[in-house]
């Protein structure tokens, strides 16, 4: 009985996207009757200080080293056994070993290209199944490995690009990324734009620069913003104090402009919105697919933010920029033509998958009890 099972969620603290992933993963199974379901920051576990020190790198790399986090990730997408890479193969394997055999889990969902986790059971001959979420809109090589049992992805495209690897279409399920209930339940515009103080007759756009704050110029953009017509602005500086702080001195006392810190409204700030600017992270993407905001991403940086902004882009889902006049140009077109909102949300209508973690709460369901269905006849 899947209610009975050990599901182990294993995830990675490198932004704020991962983790999310599994705690609505977590929750979704726990709301099914599985209680026996632990979460691991593998990394972070088994090396705190190291992985402190590359998550600094990480989010540095949106302000300055662009370029050589991008040559490690596309370093990293190439063939792998050309690639001097294999300590990747065992960065928290110990942590790993330990955590396998003091919990023994039915199944482990992983929501982080860890390439150690497919390794370790390959080399240890687990028979435990191992499922892939993958949290961004392009492949990958980090997320593919013979031992994994079924792939979760984004899209058709992505699925596609998986079987032109050599992946079995039979392991692969498009389920969408999951995302939090509240993105995807109803809502009134006009009550929740008036339970902020401001005016649901006018536009209003909405400025997300992420969990660590790290859109640039953002100072200049309010400021221009507010110079078009009636336009309303509200700011999420994530745990940006310095940030948050400048703009509450510029415009706090503006009653056309909010300025937020880290929230967890971010549903409501989406359903509000006109607009929405944002970095292209798979799960803020994935957000706003359900609520259908407009999207403009900005300054997409080279890996994965920028494979994912790329997809959005060439399927009619968002407008990419990246300088500041061609954002304000933009944000202006979108909000003065009700044309361009209503065909962007077609194109992301269609981009939708609705209930995520409930379609992959069923499948592991499904993968555990063939499992325990394999395992009875095998004693037998």
């Amino acid at each position: 009985m899947i209610k009975n099972s050990k599901i182990l969620i294993l995830t990675g603290s490198y932004g704020n996207g991962h983790l999310k992933v599994s705690k609505t993963l977590k929750e979704t199974f726990l709301k099914n009757g599985c209680n026996d379901v632990i979460e691991s920051d593998l990394y972070l576990e088994a090396h705190p200080l190291l992985t402190k020190a590359t998550k600094f790198l990480y989010i540095k790399s949106f302000s300055y080293g662009q370029r050589l986090y991008g040559s490690f990730y596309y370093a990293g997408n190439k063939d792998k056994n050309g690639l001097p890479l294999d300590f990747m193969n065992y960065y928290g394997r110990k942590t790993l070993a330990n955590l396998v055999n003091s919990y023994n889990p039915d199944i482990i969902i992983n929501t982080f290209p860890m390439v150690v986790v497919p390794e370790f059971l390959k080399k240890s001959g687990s028979p435990i199944p191992m499922v892939n979420v993958l949290t961004d809109f392009g492949l990958h090589n980090n997320w593919t490995h013979e031992e994994i049992t079924r792939y979760f992805v984004a899209s058709e495209d992505l699925k596609a690009a998986m079987v032109n690897k050599g992946i079995s279409p039979d392991k692969i399920k498009v389920s969408g990324i999951p995302i939090e209930p509240s993105f995807e339940q109803q809502f009134d515009r006009a009550a929740l734009i008036e339970s902020y103080g401001l005016n649901p007759d006018k536009p209003l756009t909405l400025l997300a620069s992420g969990a660590y704050g790290v859109l640039k110029n953002m100072v200049d953009i309010v400021n221009r913003l507010l110079h078009i017509d009636d336009n309303q602005v509200i700011v999420v500086c994530g745990h940006n104090k310095k940030l948050k702080t400048n703009l509450i001195n510029k415009f706090g006392e503006n009653k056309n402009v909010q300025i937020l810190g880290y929230t967890n409204k971010m549903d409501e700030l989406m359903k509000m919105a006109t607009v929405m600017v944002t970095k292209p992270g798979g799960i803020t993407l994935s957000e706003a697919l359900a609520v259908q905001v407009p999207l403009i991403l900005y300054r997409s940086v080279p890996g994965q933010e920028r494979e994912n902004a790329l997809f959005f882009e060439q399927n009619g889902a968002s407008l990419n920029v990246s300088n500041p006049d061609k954002l304000i140009k933009v944000i202006s077109d979108v909000i003065t033509n009700e044309g361009i909102q209503l065909e962007m949300k077609r194109q992301m209508n269609a981009l939708y998958h609705a209930n995520a973690s409930e379609v992959i709460y069923e499948n592991v369901s499904e993968i555990i009890n063939r499992e325990q269905i394999k395992l009875k006849k095998e004693i037998i």
